[in-house]
């Protein structure tokens, strides 16, 4: 990243378009050629002394000498330049476009050979580093726009490892330990193995700077030496050589890639290119097979354009394809560009309906789907954004999906992104494999890496039907209270007192308090904030309109709302002194806050006075009972609000939906006591704290034990209520309530017979539509 800025800075131009070209192209090929003399490829520190003791103004032309040079047969060459010739014939394409090259300063020289080239060992380094590299030289905003983020190894293997190297592995081993297998016999079954993996092949059709690729490429060469080092050892008579002259070897040619980027193109292309150099030089320290680096005569199918407009069968035929894998672009729904949504509509939603809140990777899955109609062994596995299994893109999301015959065979559960790049992406993703036909023990991996085996694993990533729960504004039955969301002022600052504008005007202007009352939002509801607001409706205009405060801030939120494009703001600002958005009980209520930490176990919840006005930053329920904060403060609630509630980056958020489709208990007049017992328990308990925000006690680091075993005896009293004992495993909360909720609710049309999810609701159920999958017969 900092030779690359150096370079920027040698440029005429450096920001046209062919100037950046130029230089994501020169930047790939000095690593290349960093790594080629540390590799012993090139003669020792041949490229160091190649530039060691030119002028500034001689690098230039030395490095297009050096560049042609490498894209040369040697017999080809000038036979006069004699300061080449320690250089071999690469091929492959990497040098063969002209590109501008500046004058290098005095200091950017420096750095490349003292600082960039002399310290640094490059034979070392991992092909995958290319990923950082790529994006070290992309502007933020190339990346956002773009949606660029970049895999780690470690999560990479997140989604080959189960998709297929595990398998792969699992059979090599299994012919390892056949002990009743005679020398022949392991010696065919090795050999067919090895065919096996040599006619793989792998298609990343978001490649990017190739990571996936390169570090899929790593690990099938360590496992082919792995089957070579068997067939040359021991008793078995055919060995690595006659594999090596059969011409069956791991091949880059069974690597396909669709990239938008076309210096990730070549950025991936070289990142191959460096896995089968380092890959050999293992292979022959291992196997002492003869090598073959130079020139290059195999290359990866890297197809420069965009995966979403495109007929992959052009890239490669679905009938030869093996696996599908990549990290599609994180692009969420309300951030996408016109042309984004566009792309999406041309060829992966085209004909369906209500996918418009999907996420831009969900595309990806569509196309992927599509492609392996035609051949259903294919296995496909994507990193996405965690919002395509959860609150309203789901449905848009795997519906479809489900009807077309594709099965989540296993899913990595939220985890936060990490990567060795420039600049860590702040997101939270998940790890879908899927595939066509019925899944065979599909796998959940929580964020510890654990596995739970499934029966089924639905769009929500749940092990229960694959049942869809709709954004519901009425519950699905009697037993619910209506839950509206708070006040909204529209006011520019004008209607809303901060704590230190109250201060005030408690010392200079204590006229004004009999206007205020308390404000609360999320953040003062969780975290013991303090913040008011001027509340006016309860009087007549008369009394504060000659108020010189109060006059400011009313022509404050008047300009406000007359610039305002949306028309019932704009119609309010013959009204500054009222909220626009006025739903404040006259009641009691109980408060849920929208957003909450995805730390905690429980979501904090409690009641506020009718006096005290509430923001639309919480929801509310005028006039609940205990029995109802219990059943919203149980985990019963809690794991269903994390199974179905929707994401602001990784926090909860919590929606009406969430509550009006979990099914409540009929619980006995004994348990609803007992309920409600526990539940002033818990009030009880927080009082013990005094001046400690609930933000504070439901940390789960800070939680205190009382507080805690409160809840606990809760969660038993509510399973109780439900008639279960599950002793709070939130899988099988989970899977329950989704069973509940199919029965609670008429299916929209019959369900094929032989769906294995097929639960067929009573006929003195309510006739309620819900969205139900069918799958292909």
């Amino acid at each position: 990243g900092q030779l690359y800025d150096k370079l920027k800075d040698c440029y005429i131009d450096p920001d046209s378009k062919e100037s950046m070209h130029a230089l994501n192209v020169l930047c790939v090929r000095l690593v290349f050629c960093l790594y080629c003399e540390d590799a012993d490829l090139f003669e020792k520190n041949s490229f160091y002394q190649y530039l060691n003791g030119a002028t500034p103004e001689d690098v230039r032309s030395r490095l297009q000498s050096l560049f042609k040079a490498l894209d040369t047969e040697k017999s080809l060459r000038d036979p006069y330049d004699t300061r080449i010739t320690a250089f071999p014939y690469v091929n492959g394409g990497l040098f063969r476009e002209y590109i501008e090259i500046p004058n290098f300063k005095q200091d950017t020289l420096d750095f490349l050979l003292n600082e960039v080239s002399a310290p640094v060992d490059w034979s070392q380094i991992s092909p995958t580093i290319f990923g950082g590299i790529f994006e070290s030289t992309l502007n933020p905003e190339t990346r956002r726009t773009g949606g660029m983020h970049f895999t780690s190894p470690e999560d990479i293997h997140k989604v080959i490892d189960p998709l297929f190297l595990d398998d792969l592995k699992a059979e090599f081993q299994a012919i390892q330990n056949d002990e009743s297998l005679t020398p022949r016999q392991k010696r065919n079954r090795y050999s067919k193995f090895h065919k096996k993996i040599c006619g793989l092949t792998f298609l990343d059709p978001a490649c990017g700077s190739g990571n996936f690729l390169t570090e899929t490429y790593l690990c099938l060469r360590k496992l082919e030496d792995r089957v070579l080092d068997e067939l040359k050892g021991g008793q078995i008579e055919f060995g690595a050589k006659e594999a090596e002259e059969t011409g069956e070897r791991i091949s880059l040619n069974q690597f396909y890639g669709i990239e938008i980027n076309d210096f990730a193109v070549a950025v991936a292309e070289t990142a191959l290119w460096i896995s089968r150099l380092k890959a050999n030089g293992e292979t022959m320290m291992l196997l002492d097979l003869p090598g073959n680096d130079f020139p290059l005569d195999e290359s990866a199918h890297i197809v420069l354009g965009n995966a979403l407009r495109m007929d992959w069968n052009t890239v490669l035929s679905s009938n030869s394809c093996s696996y599908i894998m990549g990290n599609p672009p994180f692009y969420g729904s309300s951030l996408r560009s016109d042309l984004q949504t566009e792309d999406m509509g041309v060829m992966a939603f085209n004909g369906l309906k209500k996918w418009g809140k999907v996420d831009y990777c969900g595309a990806w899955y569509y196309m992927a789907t599509r492609y392996i109609e035609k051949n259903t062994a294919i296995k496909c596995a994507f990193v996405s954004t965690n919002s395509l299994c959860q609150g309203e893109q789901v449905e848009p999301m795997w519906k479809h999906l489900f009807e077309m015959g594709a099965s989540i065979d296993y899913a990595y559960l939220p985890f936060k992104w990490k990567n060795g790049a420039h600049d860590v992406a702040g997101v939270t993703v998940i790890i879908v494999g899927f595939s066509i036909g019925d899944s065979v023990n599909p796998k959940l991996y929580d964020s510890n890496g654990e596995i739970h085996f499934a029966s089924n694993i639905n769009g929500y990533l749940s092990d229960a039907p694959n049942v869809f729960i709709p954004a519901r504004s009425k519950a699905i039955d009697t037993l619910h209270l209506p839950v509206v969301q708070g006040c909204k002022p529209v006011d520019g600052g004008g209607l809303v007192v901060t704590a230190a504008e109250y201060d005030t005007y408690c010392q200079s202007q204590p006229e004004l308090l009999r206007f205020i009352r308390p404000f609360i939002g999320s953040d003062e509801f969780l975290k013991g904030k303090r913040r008011y607001c001027f509340w006016l409706k309860q009087f007549d205009t008369s009394e504060f309109d000659s108020i010189p405060e109060i006059v400011r801030r009313l022509e404050i939120v008047k300009a406000k709302r007359e610039s305002s494009p949306t028309k019932e703001f704009k119609e309010y600002s013959a009204w500054p002194y009222l909220f626009v958005q006025d739903r404040q009980p006259d009641v009691d209520y109980l408060v849920i806050p929208q957003v909450s930490s995805e730390r905690r176990e429980y979501v904090p919840i409690g009641y506020l006075p009718a006096s005290t006005i509430v923001s639309n930053a919480v929801y509310i329920i005028p006039g609940a009972s205990l029995y109802d904060l219990a059943i919203l403060s149980s985990k019963m609630h809690n794991a269903w609000m994390r199974a179905v509630a929707g994401r602001l980056e990784s926090r909860y958020r919590w929606a009406p939906g969430v509550y009006n489709t979990m099914a409540l208990p009929n619980p006995t007049n004994e348990q609803r006591e007992q309920i409600e017992r526990c539940a002033q328990t818990i009030l009880d308990t927080r009082s013990n704290y005094p001046g400690v925000p609930l933000a504070t006690l439901y940390d789960p680091e800070k939680m205190p034990d009382d507080l805690l075993s409160a809840h606990l005896s809760l969660d038993k009293a509510v399973e109780n209520a439900y008639g279960v004992s599950f002793d709070g495993d939130e899988e099988r909360i989970i899977a329950h309530l989704f069973s509940l909720y199919q029965q609670a609710v008429q299916p929209e049309e019959p369900k094929c017979e032989n769906d294995k999810n097929s639960n067929s609701a009573s006929d003195s159920k309510p006739k309620i539509k819900v969205k139900v999958h069918k799958k292909k017969t």
